[in-house]
């Protein structure tokens, strides 16, 4: 009997807990600015004026981030050569400026410079599987075999973001097996960067977890994708 009792108010104890977590910082909503000032080429992005009403500590946490974005300088340089070489070189240094004005380390741009000098970052996916699954499926090694920390959670949600469109492809592409292992690999790494100790993390994961689709318009979303339940 008491262990039945100390069951129930575990469950009791624990199951509010877990809602909570499905936000970081569910009264943070900043309308995808903040997700696209870190993944997308073209604004609305976030400014000064959407984090005016935010709580110390998240306002002078993202005022840092916002800083840092504006006076950033690309220290990557590209060797590729021809048009989609140079649409890649692009993208990387769009990461590399993520990277520097996100991770809250003095290391940040060599951290940045030596993830992206392997990256295979495709110039463009053209709505197949491959160029997502293999840029996530690279970051998930790199953490594995990397021994510079600090960088893990900006990888947790470069995992998560790269798994959400490759989501997106495979419902396009009614691949229900690739659909149902990305839908997977999208909440576990978007859980991961919401544990980070810094808050942006979960700012950003908030964020990203609220947009309608994030490459391809989709149906569905990973979140509540159960293709058994």
């Amino acid at each position: 009997m008491r262990r039945l009792l100390a069951c129930a108010l575990l469950l009791a104890v624990s199951a509010p807990a877990a809602a909570q977590k499905e936000y970081a910082h569910p009264k943070t909503d900043l309308n995808g600015r903040l997700f696209r000032s870190v993944f997308q080429t073209a604004p609305p992005y976030l400014s000064s004026g959407d984090i005016a009403g935010l709580p110390d500590p998240l306002r002078a946490r993202l005022s840092t981030y916002l800083t840092r974005r504006a006076a950033f300088t690309s220290s990557y340089e590209g060797t590729a050569s021809g048009f989609e070489g140079a649409a890649s070189d692009a993208k990387k240094r769009a990461l590399e400026r993520a990277i520097v004005s996100i991770v809250d380390d003095p290391k940040a741009g060599a951290l940045a410079i030596a993830f992206l000098k392997e990256a295979p970052i495709a110039a463009e996916w053209k709505l197949g599987l491959e160029g997502p699954t293999a840029e996530a499926a690279f970051a998930e090694d790199y953490l594995e075999r990397q021994a510079a920390p600090p960088l893990a959670p900006f990888l947790y949600i470069f995992i998560a973001h790269r798994q959400r469109a490759a989501f997106e492809v495979a419902e396009r592409a009614r691949a229900a097996a690739a659909q149902a292992a990305a839908a997977r690999k999208y909440r576990t790494f978007l859980q991961r960067a919401r544990a980070a100790q810094d808050p942006i993390y979960g700012l950003i994961a908030d964020d990203l977890d609220r947009q309608a689709y994030v490459y391809t318009p989709a149906v569905t979303h990973p979140r509540d994708f159960n293709p058994g339940g």
